[in-house]
């Protein structure tokens, strides 16, 4: 079935105005994923907490919609307010003092400060020139303190996606847990976390799922949830909430205790109005999308002179693009007939183009003249290690 992405760009006001290549930095917002968030203000402006048990019904709709987009049950999955917590917690029940997590060079820090900050210890990998990270050389690192892998579904700085399911198999193979922090790639490309034996998923609903900020999903294997100790409970932890039970511990053994309090209703029903959008769709489908756009990117950049610093195999890129430049003007930079959202990323050196699935091919081709948004074209150089790493 052909998708009429005119019709769907038309669900994103933002679009009407910007060529947008900033998702993976914060993602324009559809009409139907506002609307959701809306509809919490006004019924508790005008109604209180009358609303209290649709909103809780609401939100176990969401959450059998967000199982269903990563192949997980309903009571495997957890809403945060930020990913970062969400790791947190993973971090809480998984980390030792002394043990070992391989993590790519560059990593998104808050998928390695929560394990550092409860004495875990880093083996980093090393990235190719294009910023990729060679599987084959993973295994080669991991030693009798190795616990988990780590890892960014879509590196933030590169572009570079890992095979989910490869990193499954190294992990079966050497017994470790399998930590993704997919806030570049839900959304965007297709994840199954039974398939790809993952322990632990986070993800930020702000980004590739469009769903804006205060919200994201935690998904933790109930093998997992099984066998540790909660790190954080409070009254909805219990196995019956409204017992109140104040001096005994009943907790459930499902990922919403993990939720601990009350939920973040408007993110959560911004979530859940976005989920549908890309159930209608296909995360498939956008993935498809997203690859040639990349692609159209990818040749329009090489054709004006400028290197393209992420990686170009179809297999391992995704939606977003570092391109190294030398001055200029990187952010909010003008081209003719509108603005192309950029954003300039330090200490990279280079300017990382996020593609928003519903990006028009004609439109990247003029985004791509990298003369108009007042960039001069570096030559390609190895990645360099960021300060205070």
């Amino acid at each position: 079935m052909d998708v009429d992405w005119a019709a769907w760009r038309r669900e994103f006001p933002a679009l009407d105005k910007l060529v947008y290549l900033n998702t993976a930095g914060g993602a324009a917002m559809s009409r139907a994923a506002a609307a959701a968030g809306k509809q919490y203000f006004d019924e508790i402006l005008e109604g209180g907490d009358a609303h209290w048990p649709v909103w809780l019904e609401r939100t176990e709709q969401v959450r059998q919609s967000l199982a269903a987009l990563l192949h997980a049950t309903p009571g495997e999955v957890a809403f945060m307010p930020t990913a970062s917590l969400g790791m947190n917690l993973v971090a809480q029940m998984l980390a030792r003092p002394g043990g070992r997590i391989l993590v790519a060079d560059r990593e998104f820090p808050s998928a390695t400060l929560p394990w550092l900050n409860l004495g875990a210890e880093l083996t980093v990998l090393p990235l190719a020139e294009d910023g990729s990270v060679a599987l084959d050389g993973i295994e080669r690192q991991i030693d009798d303190r190795t616990t988990a892998i780590v890892a960014s579904h879509v590196q933030y700085q590169t572009g570079f996606r890992y095979d989910l399911g490869a990193l499954g198999k190294i992990c079966e193979r050497h017994g470790l847990r399998l930590i993704v922090d997919a806030t570049q790639s839900v959304g965007a490309w297709p994840i199954d976390v039974t398939r790809d034996g993952i322990d632990a998923l986070v993800f930020s609903g702000y980004k590739w799922t469009t769903a804006g900020y205060g919200v994201a999903g935690l998904y933790v294997s109930q093998a997992l949830l099984d066998s540790v100790r909660l790190p954080v409970v409070g009254w909805r932890s219990a196995r019956i909430p409204s017992a109140m039970a104040y001096d005994r511990l009943d907790l459930a053994r499902s990922a919403h205790a993990l939720e601990a309090g009350h939920p973040p209703f408007p993110g959560i029903f911004a979530l859940g109005a976005s989920l549908s959008l890309l159930a209608e769709i296909g995360v498939a489908r956008i993935a498809g999308r997203i690859d040639a756009l990349t692609a159209t990117l990818h040749d329009g950049l090489a054709a004006q002179g400028y290197a393209v610093a992420s990686p170009r195999d179809p297999a391992v890129r995704s939606g977003i693009t570092l391109v190294p430049v030398g001055g200029g003007r990187a952010e909010g930079a003008p081209h003719a007939g509108g603005r192309v959202c950029l954003q300039r990323r330090r200490p990279a050196a280079g300017l990382l183009a996020f593609l928003q699935r519903r990006d028009r091919h004609r439109r990247l081709a003029r985004a791509a003249a990298g003369t108009r948004c007042g960039l001069k074209p570096r030559a390609l150089s190895p990645p360099r290690r960021p300060p205070g790493r």
